[in-house]
């Protein structure tokens, strides 16, 4: 006779303990995620919280004192000396109020995760060009992807900040966004027509650390009064969710499957 262990319903009893001890695993693994999703989603809305109370309270007070002191420097002499100090003042105050709504664009980052990274950075590039009155458009090339979350927000981090420094610093006539969905690399373009860099942002050092820190690289071309562009360019494999196949098609759709989507 066989043993107890040898028979069909042992085995049946094992293969159920197996699959009982697995689904408890994935439903551990699920919690944490969810927990950490629920935490992140916390974290964003108290800085939303902020972002708005700060737009809503210090900027706009700023803004109202900035034009009283205008309306002041105005009725003054043209070439007098206190109308020039004020004038350089509100200078000064325009720069930080400048940087005070970059700042609160820092806090407003959104949940970059799957296919949202797109929509995104197409949201940031309108709101610069609604406070800086400069064109924006944006334009997306080959098939989008699925993009994984950490990746995703350094994405929109680094975009964020070459987009700032355009509107900000340029002086350009026009700014655009290329995000460009290949087999091999997911590249990033932002692209200006204004004055070129004398010299380079603060923020471009740690824009380098982050690329790096993905595995990619980063780059900035830019000629005097022809324009700047920042290259970001990631490997596939970190960028995307699930792995792409170079194929034929595929690269086809990389250079002829672009589509405008903001403009």
């Amino acid at each position: 006779m066989s043993s107890f262990s040898q028979t069909p319903l042992f085995l049946l009893l094992g293969l159920l303990l197996a699959c009982l001890a697995f689904g408890a695993a994935f439903l551990i693994c699920l919690r944490r995620v969810r927990r950490t999703f629920e935490a992140r989603l916390r974290l964003l809305a108290e800085r939303e919280r902020v972002a708005s109370s700060l737009h809503d309270t210090l900027l706009q007070s700023m803004q109202g004192m900035i034009l009283r002191f205008q309306g002041v420097g105005h009725r003054l002499a043209a070439d007098s000396p206190e109308r020039a100090a004020i004038e350089q003042i509100l200078d000064q105050a325009d720069e930080v109020l400048a940087e005070g709504r970059h700042q609160i664009l820092a806090l407003r980052m959104p949940v970059v995760y799957g296919d949202n990274l797109g929509g995104a950075l197409a949201a940031v590039g309108q709101s610069l060009q609604e406070s800086f009155n400069t064109p924006f458009r944006m334009v997306i090339g080959g098939e989008p992807a699925l993009v994984n979350g950490d990746c995703g927000e350094e994405i929109y981090a680094i975009a964020r900040e070459a987009l700032y420094n355009a509107f900000q610093h340029a002086q350009a006539g026009r700014i655009e966004l290329e995000l460009l969905y290949g087999c091999e690399f997911l590249t990033l373009y932002v692209r200006d027509n204004g004055k070129g860099m004398a010299r380079p942002p603060r923020s471009l050092a740690s824009m380098h650390e982050r690329a790096t820190a993905m595995g990619g690289m980063l780059e900035v071309l830019s000629l005097p009064e022809q324009g700047t562009e920042v290259i970001l360019k990631l490997p596939a494999e970190v960028c995307y969710q699930t792995p792409r196949h170079a194929g034929w098609r595929r690269r086809l759709a990389a250079w002829l499957g672009r589509t405008e989507t903001h403009g």
